[in-house]
């Protein structure tokens, strides 16, 4: 976590397969799963980005997936900052 002006940001990363580029928006529509194996049965709504993402926009804030410098996942949420 860190204080960037009037903002603060939280990073999470890992260092896995990552989030292929042209899918790093899509990962925030409902329903919406990069692993296309996966279902019900075997794990995940496809609900939790998207979740995430209305939250902090209803703070003021947002939430975007990136590369890590190991190729993985990296999802940066960004809030307004309070005085």
């Amino acid at each position: 976590m860190q204080r960037a002006g009037p903002t603060c940001q939280v990073a999470v990363e890992d260092d896995g397969l990552g989030i292929p580029e042209a899918e790093r928006s899509a990962v925030f529509t409902p329903y919406y799963r990069i692993e296309r194996s996966r279902n019900r049965g075997t794990g995940g709504t496809g609900l939790g980005l998207a979740i995430a993402r209305q939250i902090a926009e209803a703070h003021g804030g947002t939430v975007v997936a990136e590369a890590t410098a190991l190729g993985g996942a990296r999802l940066v949420l960004t809030l307004p900052a309070v005085a």
